[in-house]
């Protein structure tokens, strides 16, 4: 299997990575997509709230969404931006059907192709290789994870910037900065000495 999918690089649509990434049949692709249906929200509307049990996975087509939690403070800390190509999901509450340490909200108006968890059991009875595919995406999702864990504690407030600027450089241009602040762990002012010397 070639795992371009499981990058999470943004491709074109849903049936294009499937076609290019995976091993499925075309018949196959088009059972599985089957399963998937349209959802449109809203800017700031909420895809799964801290608390509830994720019962859904999306890919976005278009649009901007975040990951957040609120500390014992109650400041806002994102976690993760989804980008367009880029599938969503809360790992944890939907691989173990327990509520999300987590909220999923969209920064802008957002189109998304969903499969619910029930549709999703029955997707891995009538093709077991998504088993494979879903294993590849929470081990892709894992890393990212460790990665930034990484990043945080070794990288100075302003090589974390240079780099997501690098590596983002779409949310750069859409996204609100103290959502990018947060992100990087430092706070909205130090962010704003840093962009005035770079």
């Amino acid at each position: 299997m070639n795992y371009g999918l499981f990058n999470l690089c943004i491709i074109m649509n849903l049936k294009d990575g499937l076609s290019h990434y995976s091993n499925l049949s075309p018949v196959e692709i088009d059972k599985s997509l089957s399963l998937f249906t349209p959802e449109k929200l809203r800017a700031k509307e909420y895809f799964l709230k801290q608390g509830k049990v994720s019962d859904k996975i999306g890919f976005l087509e278009f649009g901007m969404l975040r990951s957040f939690f609120y500390d014992e403070n109650g400041n806002d800390i994102t976690t993760h931006f989804f980008q367009p190509g880029q599938i969503i999901i809360s790992m944890r509450s939907f691989n173990a059907q327990l509520p999300s340490k987590e909220n999923i909200m969209t920064i802008e108006e957002s189109s998304l192709l969903v499969i619910t968890y029930k549709n999703m059991i029955a997707l891995y009875e009538k093709i077991p290789v998504w088993r494979e595919i879903t294993k590849m995406v929470d081990e892709h999702k894992f890393n990212q994870l460790n990665k930034r864990s990484i990043q945080l504690q070794t990288l100075s407030a302003l090589e974390r910037y240079q780099l997501f600027c690098e590596k983002n450089p779409l949310i750069i241009k859409s996204v609100p900065l103290r959502y990018i602040a947060s992100y990087l762990g430092i706070d909205i002012a130090t962010l704003s000495r840093i962009r005035k010397k770079i």
